[in-house]
């Protein structure tokens, strides 16, 4: 009965887990292994209410009714403290970790029987069970590569050796691995080639060919990786090139010196490049020199020879030379040597000459044994001879009667290549568009041959042709990819020698040019301006440049300039005007930036009529505008200050007129009241006029407070009784001691007025 209930308890287990009775379930998780390693199968144990907790795991696999890994927690305490059990096959590689966030089932060193899909079910003490599924599948890694050169030999480590110029083709295989691994060369961190197949048999490989084989390509590691995963490193297999190189240089130690005759003369020759030998071997006048001893440094790559023996007389204008050779590489020979150059000038005078000289492109020589120029007598020596002494020599003495001068004779002196100056180095092309490079060489004789390498970290057959025709050679070049820009090299050799230091030529992505720089305004007129830059990069192409000038006042395009250089001049300008200047460069890819600048004519010189037109010319609408503004405000300005001044003079002049028709009343009424009781007056019968002489044609009325009363007015005061006009009068002037009268507060507003006449 108890085997039936655990049976039973079994089933109902497992068809929990398989039908999703009463349970909760996470999203299904993929995960990828790879053989030999560890993986972690996450499971989340994590309550799905704080007062809950886990009280049994159990991991089961496929369709496995028995879990193979329990977590106990039922008899209480956390997770952690429960008790682990495995199946024996999981006992040593399985173990349930509660630490990390979600909890992992850590499965070890997984093999591919470990694929499938695998179950996780928790159990909580009040919550539904939760099942969490991952479905695990198995990487197996491919074999290690194996490398085979072009004769289908299996290689190490090691590759070659190649001569510069060979082609290298090496077979990449690597047999194994679920699913079919992906094959890829590389040199260090560049990738050098990623095409590979499968052959019937399963097997994955990469054929590597590098055409040209250069110096530089020495101790190179090509490496071949298999993978197929980003989990694990890839398998590979590493091989280095090795080579054999001719001699790279070729130097005489105290080269084109003077020797002494029949003293012992010791010559050293040092040679550096080869490999892995060289062999060196002294000639002179035609002849090998067999006095000679040999030695290479250390690290085996200068190899140095000495020549001993001595020169006599009959030895002077021949050749002595030094020359390297690699014996296993044909043609491979340096040399280097040099000898005296002696001229005898014959001289027929009578009498006999008093000076003799040297002419040189008709500059006359002067003895120099630092440069090699030695006159003795009737001799010019040349020692160091170089490409600097070709040219015509002449020989000129001087006698009583005068001077002569012999016919020129031509010296030539013959080179290896080298690269002739001023050419385009910078070339720019599109993608799969045709670029031609053109190299050019000074050498004599001017027999030469070109030799051309793209300095690129993979070679592409028919990337690079070219043509030669004597001292010229153009290459035409098609970049085909991003890695196909680079380094152009062009070497030439004559029967002299090799040219030692190759022209370099650099083909860059075709694109604008850039912005030019450095602008400045040479000259400045009336009706001319004068602007030069300095040119900016060309963007790869030729370019040309452009010049506008825009009239700011009009907004007029006054001039629009095109040269082959930023240097330009435009006429028939305006004067007084201001501008912008535009300038910009132009290539077959567009145009740069533009640099925009201000600048102006002078004025011209200011007669009426030019004034005039200036005058109209340079006002806007906006300075009419502000001028009529302020000119309508002074206006009304000065209207106001007339009609304030007009005003004043108005009530000046009223208050003038009430003064003297004031006092006028006053002596008047004064007058009147003075009379007798009969009505018969005691001196004055009637109003007469006054003497002109005894009252002046100004009696001043009111003045300050020492003005003095006139005359007339104290008699009448003096003759006549106060009345009630008197005691007006007195309100007005009241008496200021024996001399003077003050005004009273009423006629305050006459103190102004001064200089009235009755």
């Amino acid at each position: 009965m108890t085997q039936f209930y655990t049976l039973f308890l079994s089933f109902l287990l497992w068809n929990n887990a398989h039908k999703g009775l009463g349970q909760s379930s996470e999203p299904p998780v993929s995960l990828k292994g790879v053989q030999g390693k560890d993986v972690d199968l996450p499971c989340n144990i994590t309550p799905p209410t704080p007062d809950d907790e886990v009280a049994l795991v159990l991991w089961y696999r496929d369709d496995s009714s028995t879990p193979f890994y329990s977590l106990d927690a039922r008899r209480g305490g956390s997770p952690g403290q429960g008790r682990h059990s495995s199946s024996d096959s999981y006992a040593t590689r399985t173990y349930f970790s509660t630490v990390s966030k979600p909890a992992t089932l850590q499965l070890a060193a997984v093999t591919g029987d470990d694929k499938g899909v695998y179950i996780c079910r928790v159990d909580f003490r009040k919550a539904r069970t939760r099942y969490s599924e991952i479905s695990l599948s198995i990487i197996i890694p491919p074999k290690e590569p194996v490398i085979t050169n072009e004769n289908g030999e299996i290689v190490k480590n090691v590759v070659g050796p190649y001569k510069e110029g060979d082609r290298l083709m090496l077979l990449c295989e690597s047999e194994g691995g679920q699913p079919l691994p992906k094959l890829t060369w590389w040199q260090g961190p560049v990738l050098l080639d990623d095409t590979y197949g499968v052959t019937p048999q399963k097997i994955s490989f990469n054929k590597l060919e590098l055409l040209n084989l250069q110096r530089q390509d020495l101790y190179k590691e090509l490496s071949c990786l298999a993978s197929n995963n980003d989990i694990s490193l890839p398998t590979s297999a590493t091989v280095k090139i090795d080579m054999t190189l001719k001699p790279l240089k070729l130097e005489i130690d105290e080269i084109d010196q003077p020797l002494s005759a029949n003293k012992v003369t010791n010559l050293k020759c040092r040679t550096a490049g080869a490999r892995p030998n060289v062999t060196i071997t002294w000639w002179f006048g035609g002849k090998q020199m067999k006095s000679t001893t040999t030695r290479t440094t250390k690290n085996g790559n200068i190899t140095i020879s000495t020549l001993s023996f001595k020169p006599s007389m009959e030895d002077a204008g021949k050749y002595i030379s030094c020359r390297a050779a690699n014996p296993v590489i044909p043609e491979s020979a340096l040399e280097n040597g040099w000898k005296l150059s002696v001229y005898q000038c014959n001289i027929v005078a009578n009498p006999w000459v008093t000076e003799i000289g040297w002419k040189f492109e008709g500059q006359e020589l002067q003895t120099n044994t630092s440069a090699g120029i030695i006159i003795s007598n009737q001799s010019l020596v040349l020692q160091k001879v170089g490409r600097t002494n070709r040219g015509r020599y002449s020989c000129i003495a001087t006698n009583s009667e005068g001077q002569g001068e012999s016919k020129s004779l031509h010296l030539k002196v013959q080179f290896a290549p080298s690269c002739k100056s001023d050419q385009k180095i910078v070339h720019g092309a599109a993608r799969h568009e045709s670029v031609q490079v053109l190299c050019e060489v000074e050498a004599d004789p001017g027999n030469v041959s070109f030799y051309w390498r793209f300095n690129s970290t993979k070679e592409i057959p028919g990337l690079l042709t070219f043509t030669s025709n004597e001292t010229r050679s153009t290459a035409t070049f098609i970049p085909r990819t991003e890695h196909d820009y680079g380094t152009l090299l062009c070497w030439a050799s004559n029967k002299v020698g090799v040219q030692r230091k190759p022209c370099l030529f650099k083909v860059v992505p075709a694109g604008p040019p850039d912005t030019v720089k450095n602008c400045s305004l040479r000259n400045q007129t009336e009706h001319v301006i004068e602007v030069e830059c300095i040119e900016g990069y060309n963007g790869g192409l030729s370019q040309y440049f452009v010049m506008e000038v825009h009239d700011k006042n009009f907004q007029k395009l006054r001039a629009n300039l095109t040269a082959p250089d930023p240097s330009f001049q435009a006429d028939n300008l305006p004067a007084g005007t201001n501008f912008l200047v535009v300038v910009y460069a132009v290539n077959a890819k567009g145009r740069s930036h533009p640099l925009v600048m201000r600048t102006s004519t002078l004025p011209a010189p200011q007669t009426q009529s030019r004034r005039d037109t200036l005058w109209q010319m340079r006002f806007s609408p906006v300075l009419v505008v502000l001028v009529g503004i302020v000119a309508g405000l002074v206006l009304i300005a000065c209207i106001i200050v007339i009609v304030m001044k007009l005003k004043a003079r108005y009530y000046r002049q009223k208050g003038e007129r009430t003064t003297d028709l004031t006092v006028k009343e006053n002596e008047t009424n004064n007058w009147a009241n003075n009379k007798r009781p009969n009505g018969i007056s005691d001196t004055y019968k009637s109003w007469d006029p006054v003497d002109s002489e005894k009252l002046p044609s100004s009696i001043p009325l009111l003045r300050d407070d020492h003005q003095v009363p006139s005359k007339l007015t104290l008699e009448m005061a003096e003759r006549h009784p106060e009345n009630k006009q008197d005691k007006e009068d007195k309100q007005i002037y009241k008496p200021l001691g024996q001399n003077g009268m003050k005004p009273s507060a009423e006629s305050s507003g006459y103190s102004e007025v001064s200089n009235t006449g009755v």
